[in-house]
């Protein structure tokens, strides 16, 4: 995956796979994990790069036609969202942003077991 653009995938989750995108912009601060805005969820989620990249494959023929409807799910579900690296002070957007929550991810899981246990959670312990 190319670091300076956006990048298009299909991440093979059993019956929760599902069209993402990641986008070069969006940093989690932590080496070992990344953003990526996943279309059957509408949400960009934070996942641990050593679970998620073997999973993450290039979009074949048929799913890149869904391109422009993905770009657009993910500019609007952007508009929403809030990395743990961003301030409020300094986000012009931030009256309207809102934190994603995610699920905390156990070492010992498989993607096919659960999708949301691949999502780290630190707003999970602030409810």
């Amino acid at each position: 995956m190319k670091n300076n653009a956006f990048w298009y995938g299909y991440l093979e989750a059993g019956e929760k796979g599902s069209l993402v995108v990641r986008a070069p912009d969006l940093d989690t601060g932590k080496p070992d994990t990344f953003y990526l805005y996943k279309q059957k969820r509408d949400a960009i989620l934070e996942y641990k790069a050593s679970f998620v990249e073997p999973k993450l494959r290039e979009l074949n023929d048929k799913e890149q036609k869904q391109i422009p409807s993905l770009e657009k799910a993910y500019k609007k579900s952007l508009s929403q969202f809030q990395s743990r690296t961003s301030s409020p002070l300094n986000d012009e957007a931030a009256p309207s942003a809102k934190t994603t929550k995610t699920k905390n991810i156990a070492d010992d899981l498989s993607l096919d077991d659960a999708d949301e246990d691949f999502a780290l959670d630190e707003a999970e312990n602030e409810l």
